[in-house]
């Protein structure tokens, strides 16, 4: 029998023994009391099932969205990834919207979305992938073929990078945005709406909403660009005016980008048998930096933690001393800086 079956087991074995009942093996109670324990083992294991289908930390798929929807959030549905192609050829023929464009590198292909007709012998056309998902995404040059032969028409090529193809939301990143709804419940324009509001905005990563930062009405966003240490003046301007759009009381917003504060780490230690010296450097610096970037928005990055970082990195088997720019003191950083690794210095034990 299982733990749990000997427990109840014992319980119902102490209660029928106060009334007398023979509970020894072989007997008629002793029968039915395992029967009834296994029993009652199969529905606690079975509401234990249950119970974790209909809570957010534990539950996966259909299960999660069900329990997601009992809090009006939905999960994100996987987007196609849209974006411009030049297409080459005799002036005077038609694109016609339908015609398709194909990524030689992965076979993806991509719908064109509009008519037009050839001057200039190129023209630009907007286009958007068959399938949903980063699928869609791709680089410089890589969509440049036809899906098939199209008359006056000889040569495709995207000129800039697309990325906004988006997958299906995973379990793990609808269960993290549920849990932040959860706990930081959106109310009346209080800073968790600001930061939600700041993310609608194409390429903004990360947000932090700093209320009354110069007085009463006032408001600060701090964002992060994605796939860019620095935030464009361009982004900048785009979220504080869809907020202003959006937004009904006279409030001063001012948009941020986030500051970089590069540190020198030098560290006194014996670099793993499995590194050498800069296979060592490239790891720390991304390690730390990925501690860093988990720790945005904070107002202190302790010391200790750095260490520890820098002991379970898999490169310094044995640490002398760390000193993180010129000493031994916890990173004390405002809310709109972003500490980054400038320099590793290892001096060997």
């Amino acid at each position: 029998m299982t733990e749990n079956e000997e427990r109840i087991l014992k319980k119902i074995e102490d209660m029928a023994e106060s009334i007398s009942y023979n509970t020894s093996k072989g007997s008629f109670a002793r029968d039915i009391i395992s029967s009834v324990a296994i029993e009652m083992v199969k529905e606690e294991d079975d509401y234990s099932k249950q119970l974790d289908k209909r809570l957010i930390d534990t539950a996966t798929g259909i299960d999660l969205d069900v329990t997601c929807a009992d809090k009006a959030l939905k999960r994100r549905e996987a987007i196609k990834a849209t974006g411009e192609v030049k297409i080459t050829g005799v002036n005077g023929s038609i694109i016609k919207k339908g015609y398709i464009v194909v990524n030689s590198s992965t076979a993806t292909e991509y719908e064109i979305m509009e008519e037009k007709t050839i001057e200039n012998i190129s023209t630009i056309v907007k286009i958007q992938c068959n399938k949903a998902g980063v699928i869609g995404n791709c680089e410089v040059g890589q969509i440049n073929k036809f899906g098939e032969e199209y008359i006056g028409l000889s040569k495709v090529e995207n000129l800039k990078n697309i990325t906004n193809g988006k997958n299906i939301e995973t379990d793990e990143e609808f269960r993290i945005r549920a849990l932040d709804y959860i706990r930081k419940p959106r109310i009346s324009w209080n800073q968790y709406v600001f930061e939600d509001k700041a993310k609608e905005v194409e390429k903004v990563e990360h947000t932090h909403c700093i209320p009354r930062f110069n007085g009463a009405g006032s408001v600060k966003l701090v964002i992060t660009e994605k796939d860019s240490e620095t935030v464009s003046e361009e982004l900048k301007k785009k979220v504080k005016d869809y907020i202003d759009l959006e937004i009904i009381s006279d409030i001063n917003l001012v948009v941020e980008g986030v500051q970089i504060n590069k540190v020198d780490i030098v560290i006194k230690g014996t670099i793993s048998s499995d590194f050498n010296d800069e296979a060592a450097k490239t790891k720390l610096i991304e390690v730390l930096n990925n501690f860093f970037f988990e720790n945005l928005f904070k107002q202190k990055i302790y010391y200790f933690d750095i260490v520890e970082v820098i002991q379970h990195s898999g490169c310094i088997t044995k640490i002398g001393d760390v000193t993180v720019a010129g000493n031994r003191n916890d990173i004390a950083l405002n809310e709109n800086k972003l500490c980054k690794v400038n320099n590793i210095i290892i001096n060997k034990l």
